[in-house]
């Protein structure tokens, strides 16, 4: 069956799974897309909670740096290496924020200043949106994603 034909046989309501199998890591031509990783550290979330609550800025810039170390283990583990990587494209930064919290971006750098240190401003420079959500998975404050060209 085509796409076109699989989309006009799907019923209207379903039912869903209780887990969903999705890739952590995609590429397309030459770019790779790491899923979104949160702040966990050795099987524990380096924090909890909302940003501008519970959790600091400085505490929620590690966390943004824990993201960050993560998505590049991933690709590594996948790759064998990140010595290939030719550019650090794009990265989202989601931060569960408290109502009154709006220094998403200083949140970012967390994660951007990581990138900047393992690949040097040429590779490591990207563009950035930082986006400040109502929860995250796990009570994570931060979540990062990112998009590297090969």
């Amino acid at each position: 069956m085509t796409p076109d034909e699989i989309l006009d046989s799907i019923p209207l309501q379903a039912s869903y799974p209780a887990t969903i199998v999705l890739k952590p890591r995609s590429s397309i031509e030459n770019s790779f897309y790491v899923s979104g990783q949160v702040a966990m550290r050795e099987d524990t979330l380096v924090a909890t909670g909302l940003v501008g609550d519970q959790v600091s800025l400085e505490l929620a810039q590690e966390c943004g740096r824990q993201c960050a170390i993560n998505i590049l283990k991933s690709l590594k583990a996948d790759l064998g290496t990140i010595n290939n990587i030719k550019q650090v494209a794009r990265i989202a930064v989601y931060v569960a924020s408290a109502d009154d919290f709006t220094d998403q971006h200083l949140v970012a750098h967390g994660a951007s200043q990581l990138f900047l240190e393992v690949f040097g401003p040429d590779r490591g420079s990207h563009s950035r949106t930082a986006i400040g959500v109502k929860s995250l998975p796990l009570n994570s404050p931060v979540e990062v994603d990112a998009i590297f060209q090969m």
